[in-house]
């Protein structure tokens, strides 16, 4: 699904110049469910910001389901991430003045889809949320906001999710919580790419990659990934309800 080759980026903000990512080359296939782990500054965001289709490499090339993405005009792209990649961020920039389902409605507004009818409350009750349609960001707790953010990103029925620091804003239990819908999804078969500073969550993914000072330095599997929802019943046992 995702094939970076040789890929390059550098930022410039007045003489000086950040080279975010060094001839960084990575796969992930249709169906994986890839942590990308590293320190602050080390490159993940801008990592996902260009297999997110949000920015273009200095060098390189990227190809998504074997297009490349070089050859697509600003309009091209804009439509692709509408219709393939769904976007969850650790702010869960959610309008405050709309409702759960307006919130998670948002993208339909671009869809191409004929009939978008009830897509925005099938989303909400993927992430459990169904009976939370009408709240207001305000009126739900952080946890919850981060569920109607992953219900927008569901709402087109994307093949691939990319998640950066979506639990950082989280306590630890309602961070299992979003992590264990992130597991179920890539097992009904999408394709997540996850973002984190912290191995520990790293471990939920089935595949790991460690990226330092933009340079990917190691990329293992996890031979026994945790199981999030194992650890949230735990931690419900342990401090009561998430």
């Amino acid at each position: 699904m995702i094939e970076l080759r040789q890929v390059n980026k550098t930022y410039r903000k007045d003489a000086d110049e950040v080279r975010a990512l060094s001839d960084v080359s990575l796969e992930v296939k249709a169906g994986e469910f890839v942590a990308v782990v590293g320190p602050s500054g080390s490159g993940k965001s801008t990592l996902m910001n260009l297999v997110g289709l949000l920015d273009r490499p200095d060098s390189g090339a990227y190809h998504l389901e074997e297009g490349n993405v070089e050859e697509n005009s600003p309009d091209e792209l804009a439509r692709l991430r509408n219709e393939k990649i769904g976007f969850v961020f650790q702010t869960f920039h959610l309008l405050p003045k709309t409702t759960a389902l307006e919130n998670v409605e948002l993208p339909l507004i671009y869809s191409s889809r004929s009939d978008i009818s009830g897509l925005g409350a099938k989303a909400l009750e993927i992430v459990g949320l169904k009976d939370r349609a009408k709240h207001l960001p305000s009126e739900l707790s952080g946890g919850q906001q981060q569920r109607v953010a992953i219900a927008r990103a569901l709402v087109n029925d994307p093949e691939l999710i990319l998640a950066d620091e979506p639990t950082g804003n989280l306590d630890s239990k309602a961070g299992m919580e979003i992590l264990a819908i992130f597991q179920e999804l890539n097992r009904l078969g999408k394709t997540v790419l996850l973002i984190t500073h912290d191995a520990s969550i790293a471990k939920m993914a089935k595949r790991v990659v460690e990226i330092v000072d933009g340079k990917i330095v190691s990329d293992t599997p996890v031979e026994d990934p945790k199981d999030a929802a194992t650890e949230l019943e735990a931690l419900q046992e342990n401090g009561g309800p998430a």
